[in-house]
């Protein structure tokens, strides 16, 4: 079927992470590109899915339905043609709780973990939250293509466990959060390489595996395992990729048996036993009848980027929008404005009423840059821009 990704849907008073808590903070007359979901409506068989549970009027306790496991190897084949072993698959609530279970799981206070900066907040938080040392992997902007600088991160390592070392996981994000950079084979290569060198867990969130620019492919990190002796923990989700990440469901695939029963341990240990009764209800249909609304969607958001990249070169050019390969949000440079980043983020909210992410959230080396999630219907995210048009006067001259 064919979906009107156009509507607009009023999404306040739902008590919506996007809206209600960003009406709270910054008030009322705003227009948010921030929060990174999507306004679409999800697809038609996970709403009838939902419709089908409700009409039941029982909401007991869940469990996972039958060939839950091999439902995620088949859309894994499918989609990124990598072959997975159902006893690999792990359910759990959320990636961000995946994350932290990892990080207790496999790590101790003060030991190391690699992480490519930017980087999406919920994957600084994984490490400082428990303590951990964080072993920054600064990207390179480098002819607006952000790439990783693997000799940098060589220079930061400290040696394996067998030689002493406390650095004991690496974090990718592919496709990555927040430059929408989707890494290419010889790069995972050299990232599995140092992994084996340095006898690191790589633990990869691919969230955003199924937000890819045409004429990009997506590797899983799976593709790899086998080279990594399956010393890896890939994440991801269909809660992304079809707009219904409040019923929280996610995946931890796992090749190695030893870390995927210490993985299981601690999803014991923190009482994560039954899953949401709508996140079990909506699998089948996410997983084998939905294909056709991500393709649409994936369609509707190149020309949103297409858009939102013509006007800031036309009518704000100071605005840099950095070239993306994956994700719905645009990474844009502001440096241009030579602007403080709480002066930015007063220009958004106090003057153009429109609320973004500042890049200060990501890490220390990007106060000017700022995040917008471009996952709306194409006249709402015209009209935002109109609305920092309408005041770029300001900041340009100034």
């Amino acid at each position: 079927m064919r979906y009107n990704f156009d509507e607009r849907i009023d999404r306040r008073h739902t008590n919506s992470a996007k809206f209600d808590e960003m009406d709270a903070l910054f008030g009322p007359g705003m227009m948010h590109l921030g929060v990174a979901d999507m306004d679409y409506r999800s697809p038609e068989p996970i709403l009838e899915a939902m419709r089908k549970i409700v009409e039941k009027g029982v909401f007991g306790y869940t469990i996972l339905p039958e060939g839950y496991k091999e439902m995620v190897c088949q859309w894994m084949k499918r989609r990124y043609d990598v072959d997975v072993d159902p006893e690999w698959v792990v359910f759990s609530p959320r990636i961000n709780m995946a994350l932290n279970m990892a990080v207790e799981t496999f790590t101790g206070p003060q030991d190391g973990i690699v992480l490519h900066t930017p980087a999406y907040t919920a994957l600084q938080n994984a490490v400082e939250k428990y303590g951990r040392k964080m072993i920054e992997s600064p990207l390179v902007l480098d002819n607006g293509r952000y790439r990783m600088d693997f000799k940098q991160l060589e220079k930061e390592l400290d040696g394996s466990p067998a030689q002493g070392g406390r650095t004991r996981i690496m974090l990718l994000c592919n496709p990555h959060n927040p430059t929408g950079r989707v890494w290419e084979e010889a790069e995972l290569e050299q990232v599995v390489k140092i992994c084996k060198k340095y006898g690191l867990l790589l633990i990869a969130d691919e969230i955003h595996a199924d937000f890819v620019k045409k004429g990009k492919r997506f590797l899983s990190s799976l593709e790899f395992a086998e080279k990594l002796d399956g010393k890896m923990i890939v994440c991801n989700s269909v809660t992304k990729t079809f707009n219904v990440p409040g019923v929280i469901l996610s995946n931890m695939i796992i090749p190695d048996a030893e870390i995927r029963e210490r993985m299981k341990k601690t999803i014991d240990r923190w009482g994560l036993h039954n899953p949401n009764i709508f996140a079990a209800g909506i699998l089948e249909a996410a997983y084998t009848r939905c294909d056709d609304w991500i393709c649409q969607a994936n369609e509707y958001l190149e020309e949103n980027y297409r858009m939102l990249t013509e006007y800031f070169k036309k009518y704000m050019p100071a605005f840099e929008v950095i070239p993306s390969e994956g994700t719905y949000m645009a990474w844009i440079q502001t440096k241009a404005l030579h602007m403080e980043p709480e002066a930015l983020e007063r220009f958004f909210v106090e003057e153009a009423k429109v609320s973004v992410y500042m890049g200060s959230r990501y890490g220390k080396h990007t106060n000017s840059f700022i995040r917008i999630n471009i996952a709306s219907p194409r006249s709402y995210l015209q009209e935002a821009l109109e609305r920092i048009r309408a005041k770029y006067h300001l900041i340009a001259e100034g």
